[in-house]
């Protein structure tokens, strides 16, 4: 019977323990470690159906008053993890709902959010003072530390997409929360629609002081999105992409969030792309699937799923066109100098 082969003790083994005893790592012993070859995604992609959704949605508007919380919203969870309020690396997803006449509490936060109109008519959100109503499609802006609340004036249930960058924030340990109160009514006495006076139009009151927030712009209709994706060239692979950005820098919406409206040639995958950067992916119209890594995701209306960074994914419509909203955290990578990109 062969023995088994005798374990060399390494000539460095007794320098490594003393070191990791005085609270030292040597770089040679471990370097690959934290050094690899190229970037090691946490999580695999994951979908959250809105067929799955909607009955548990339902519960939550009737069995959980508004008054008795500060949102009645609704968090894609990734278990890879480990139980963390996470849908993938830096970014969160979730659904707002509110009854008629729900006034979610106003706060402020240091993470950027948008909000996305998907089933919202007759719902606004307040911004800062102005008054955004949120109309199919209509994408609107929570910068850092800006006043926002909310509020269902219809008589129906309202819906939507919220994604923010709460996990990037607070893995950073910077995150600050300050709570509004239910009772200011002055909250709620807002101004004209900012988009009279939004710095995209060049013109403004002679008599308003310059604007110092990062997001000049608040509210993007959705009409005005469909409008320009009917419009636009689409690209080898029969995709339109356009880009929300900041009317007066031309750059992303907000320094740490970068939003994207996606329109799909049906039956013609898009090409094979991978990124340092990850991506919430709100499907806005029709049904396709997309192929994430090794992962194949059939999806639908209002269907959510991510696509993490350094992996590849395709994405295609099936029957008819299909709209994609994409929430990315792009702006930092490009703020870092970490973006990049490859494409098959």
């Amino acid at each position: 019977m062969s023995q088994p082969a005798a374990v060399v003790a390494r000539p460095d083994a007794e320098l490594v323990r003393a070191l990791e005893q005085a609270h030292y790592h040597p770089l040679w012993d471990r370097y690959q470690r934290f050094t690899p070859i190229a970037p090691r995604e946490r999580d695999r992609p994951m979908c959250w159906r809105w067929r799955d959704f909607e009955p548990l949605a339902d519960r939550a508007a009737k069995e959980v008053p508004i008054e008795d919380i500060e949102r009645r919203a609704i968090i894609m969870v990734n278990p890879a993890f480990g139980g963390e309020t996470v849908t993938t690396s830096n970014l969160l997803a979730a659904f707002t709902i509110l009854e008629p006449g729900d006034r979610a509490v106003p706060h402020r936060h240091t993470a950027a959010a948008i909000r996305y109109s998907t089933r919202a008519e007759g719902a606004v959100t307040v911004v800062n003072g102005q008054r955004c109503e949120m109309k199919e499609g209509d994408l609107i802006l929570t910068p850092p530390m800006c006043w926002h609340g909310h509020v269902n004036e219809s008589d129906r249930r309202t819906y939507w997409f919220d994604a923010a960058n709460i996990p990037l924030v607070c893995g950073l340990e910077a995150n600050f929360f300050e709570p509004g109160r239910r009772d200011d009514v002055e909250f709620w006495k807002t101004d004209a629609s900012e988009e009279r006076f939004s710095p995209a139009t060049g013109l403004a009151p002679a008599i308003e002081p310059p604007r110092t927030t990062p997001a000049p712009k608040y509210r993007y209709p959705g009409e005005e999105t469909r409008k320009l994706l009917a419009a636009t060239k689409p690209g080898a692979d029969g995709a339109k992409v356009l880009r929300y950005v900041n009317p007066l820098t031309g750059g992303p919406v907000m320094p740490t969030l970068d939003c994207y409206a996606a329109r799909l040639a049906p039956g013609v995958a898009t090409r094979a792309t991978r990124a340092t950067w990850n991506a919430i992916v709100l499907v806005v119209a029709g049904e396709g699937r997309s192929n994430v890594g090794d992962t194949t995701i059939e999806w639908s209306r209002h269907d959510i799923f991510t696509v993490p960074h350094w992996t590849w994914a395709t994405h295609q419509a099936v029957s008819r066109s299909a709209d994609l909203l994409l929430v990315t955290d792009r702006a930092v990578y490009e703020a870092l100098d970490l973006a990049r990109i490859e494409k098959q």
